[in-house]
């Protein structure tokens, strides 16, 4: 998994890349996504000088190699999902597919190394930081310590389950109103680490988790 993100990670970089040159040369891409079949075209197409020209070609071949070296990854993990039983169970959660289900996996490990939900939110970084002064103890940012690529994928599920209807959306909104979009991301993130803990050491689907309490906040 997180070879397959290092990959993902450098793509989006030479994407930018390429973004960035055609900045330089002053060209307005056609295209909302400049990378479709059309847009891929467009850029082998582009006239551009000399050295710009050796240099888009040049990245447009890394482009290339790092597509082809993740459907590669992207295959394994397609089997890998398909024969996992916690894959698919984390699959039920709004927000959570293949990708991010592995993800979390494989960065959880046994989820009974974790004493709680609370522990498992403390190893994705995404608790709040505590400090003490003159005897007042106050809570900052979170932490951001321990796995950086659970904290992404909780994250990034969040993002995705607040558009869906749900305890998990209702949980983004409230904090929104709030505290604005920012901390609500986290907090829902949170949310599904707490979620995600009880799911795995109950063995039960999102759907069954929550028929199984009087209501989300009973979780934590």
């Amino acid at each position: 998994m997180r070879y397959r993100a290092s990959l993902v990670e450098q793509r989006t970089g030479i994407k930018n890349s390429i973004h960035a040159l055609l900045s330089k040369s002053n060209v307005s891409p056609p295209f909302r996504d400049l990378f479709c079949p059309s847009g891929m075209r467009f850029l082998s197409s582009l006239e551009l000088a000399e050295e710009r020209r050796f240099a888009l070609s040049g990245k447009l071949r890394v482009l290339d190699a790092l597509s082809q070296e993740i459907k590669l990854a992207e295959g394994v993990l397609k089997e890998t999902y398909r024969e996992s039983e916690e894959a698919l169970l984390l699959s039920t959660l709004p927000g959570v597919g293949m990708i991010l289900s592995l993800t979390i996996l494989s960065e959880i490990g046994e989820v009974g190394r974790f004493h709680s939900a609370k522990h498992l939110s403390s190893f994705a970084g995404l608790v709040p930081s505590t400090h003490q002064s003159g005897g007042h103890q106050r809570h900052g940012r979170i932490t951001k310590q321990g796995s950086r690529w659970l904290r992404w994928a909780l994250v990034e599920a969040a993002i995705h389950a607040a558009g869906k209807p749900g305890p998990l959306r209702d949980h983004y909104l409230k904090v929104k109103k709030k505290k604005g979009a920012k901390v609500a991301r986290v907090a829902t993130a949170r949310k599904m680490a707490t979620y995600i803990y009880h799911m795995l050491k109950e063995k039960k689907t999102y759907q069954e988790l929550l028929l199984s309490i009087s209501r989300p906040s009973d979780l934590g």
